[in-house]
């Protein structure tokens, strides 16, 4: 009987312990650094706002799991939870989309849309780069960003040329540019957004 309740003890006190345990916390990365209460002004009007905390969260894992990732403290981003550089999709079949990898890669499935799998992968990393808003006739009025990574989105029709949805990512800064494509016609990509001024970062 006094074994039972040794037992007993033991296990409340380790139930209790893991729930003293403190969450980890998912930092932000240097091309995406979404700390809470930092935020972006993009010329579309958009403001993209990190929640003022890091909030618990969880998600299942595939769609064969039986139960939900261990819980974290990640930046929320308005219904979405950034994971570094991946960011949660309403989906157990793709729960995390990767916005952008570091190096020049080979692509990785991000969703499928119409039985088509869609794609993300990082084409060049530019040293520097000058960008000006569309509006603006003097290029001397450009902004310049240092270490940009350049991602591309496209489907399975597709090719990596053939790109719907091109992002720039800049080191300390984030997203600082979208240009949307038709690659089934010969116009030039048009500029969905692009980042106003240096972001407000609270790190």
């Amino acid at each position: 009987m006094n074994r039972v309740l040794i037992v007993f003890v033991a296990i409340l006190l380790v139930a209790s312990c893991k729930k003293d345990d403190p969450l980890t916390v998912v930092v932000p990365k240097e091309y995406l650094p979404a700390y809470p209460s930092s935020y972006w002004d993009y010329s579309n009007g958009e403001r993209v706002s990190v929640h003022t905390e890091y909030v618990a969260h969880s998600y299942e894992e595939d769609i064969n799991s039986p139960s939900n990732t261990e819980e974290k403290l990640v930046p929320k981003i308005g219904n979405e939870y950034l994971y570094e550089y991946k960011i949660t999709q309403n989906s157990v079949l793709y729960p995390l989309k990767q916005l952008l990898s570091e190096t020049v890669s080979t692509p990785w499935v991000v969703n499928e849309l119409n039985g088509e799998k869609i794609y993300r992968t990082t084409v060049e990393i530019i040293d520097s780069i000058y960008i000006k808003l569309p509006s603006d006739i003097n290029a001397l009025d450009s902004t310049l960003y240092l270490s940009t990574v350049v991602v591309v989105e496209y489907t399975d029709s597709m090719t990596v040329a053939e790109w719907n949805i091109k992002e720039y990512y800049s080191k300390d800064i984030g997203l600082i540019r979208v240009e949307i494509n038709n690659p089934y016609d010969n116009l030039e990509p048009v500029v969905q957004k692009q980042l106003l001024y240096p972001p407000y970062i609270n790190n």
